[in-house]
């Protein structure tokens, strides 16, 4: 059996050509211990994926918390989870069309891939990737030192990428602020709202806050409700098709904010800006280098690799 309970803190033991339980008190929490295939049946206390191991559920419900441990693997697919998950050193999460009711963390991990899922305790993620397509973010979503993606998403509030390799948003919703600062890579912000303010400072390469550009092709208006500002980023940044409903606020960008003539900034502009060059245009009209492409990469290869080990474990429920 690949899929064993265990009571906290019990002791196994050989014994006599076999293992002995020892078990903990009557009140003790049940934990699940996951390597191999789980199907739709009730797992009342918590469920770890042990390192290294991985573990695939098909309609599972888990009333505890789910712990991922280093180098594990746990692709879900219309699960229930009650309580937090959490991703270990290059561990990695794939879900879909399910439920989390507590926050998901990741700690130097993989990464992990969130779809069609509703989160309702937020996401926060450290090293590694979150990938979240079509999901319903109750709570905030929070990224450092590592890749954020958000696509056709909805947060209940706000979302912050720091440090990390890049930050993209397309065709999402966001409650609160957007706050993307010291990307590498820079980021995109396409088709989108944000209710609240948002901020892009001290990134390099390219900023594409709207409009088509050298990141992505984005045929639909992005609105911000709040204020923008746009400082001390050393990237090229290019601001258009976009309707920003408070101030402008551009300085210190090396080279100088350039807005298009898409762009509407209805609150005020103190700012330093400029019209597109005609090298953007140019670029504009290259192939654009979405990079849910290579995201989507990443995910079928794991979640490939994963399914095919647990597989090879064999089936425990």
């Amino acid at each position: 059996m690949k899929i064993r309970s265990y009571l906290v803190a019990a002791s196994l033991v050989a014994a006599s050509g076999g293992l002995v339980t020892i078990a903990a008190p009557a009140q003790a929490a049940l934990t699940t211990t996951c390597v191999g295939e789980g199907g739709a049946v009730t797992v009342s206390g918590a469920l770890v994926v042990p390192a290294g191991a991985s573990c695939t559920l098909t309609g599972t419900k888990v009333k505890g918390t789910v712990t991922i441990e280093a180098g594990a693997d746990l692709v879900a697919k219309g699960v229930t989870f009650s309580s937090t998950v959490a991703v270990g050193n290059n561990a990695y999460l794939d879900i879909t069309d399910s439920s989390v009711k507590g926050a998901v963390t990741q700690q130097g991990a993989f990464g992990a891939h969130v779809q069609n899922t509703t989160a309702s305790g937020g996401i926060s993620a450290v090293d590694g990737f979150l990938y979240s397509v079509d999901a319903t973010v109750k709570g905030d979503i929070r990224s450092s030192s590592g890749e954020l993606y958000i696509s056709g998403t909805t947060v209940s509030g706000a979302v912050s990428g720091d440090a990390n390799l890049y930050t993209d948003v397309y065709d999402s919703t966001i409650t609160k602020t957007l706050t993307v600062s010291a990307n590498t890579l820079g980021g995109v912000l396409c088709a989108s709202e944000v209710e609240g303010d948002t901020a892009y400072k001290n990134n390099s390469d390219t900023l594409q806050l709207g409009g088509d550009g050298p990141l992505s092709s984005c045929a639909q208006a992005t609105y911000l409700g709040g204020d923008l500002a746009v400082t001390g980023n050393n990237a090229n940044a290019v601001l258009d098709n976009t309707i920003v409903r408070g101030k402008l606020t551009a300085s210190d960008n090396s080279p100088t904010l350039q807005v298009g003539p898409l762009a509407r900034v209805r609150g005020g502009i103190a700012a330093t800006t400029t019209a597109p060059s005609a090298s953007l245009a140019r670029a504009a009209k290259a192939a654009p280098q979405d990079r849910g492409d290579d995201l989507a990469s990443k995910v079928a290869e794991r979640t490939a690799q994963a399914e095919a080990e647990a597989a090879a474990a064999g089936t425990g429920l």
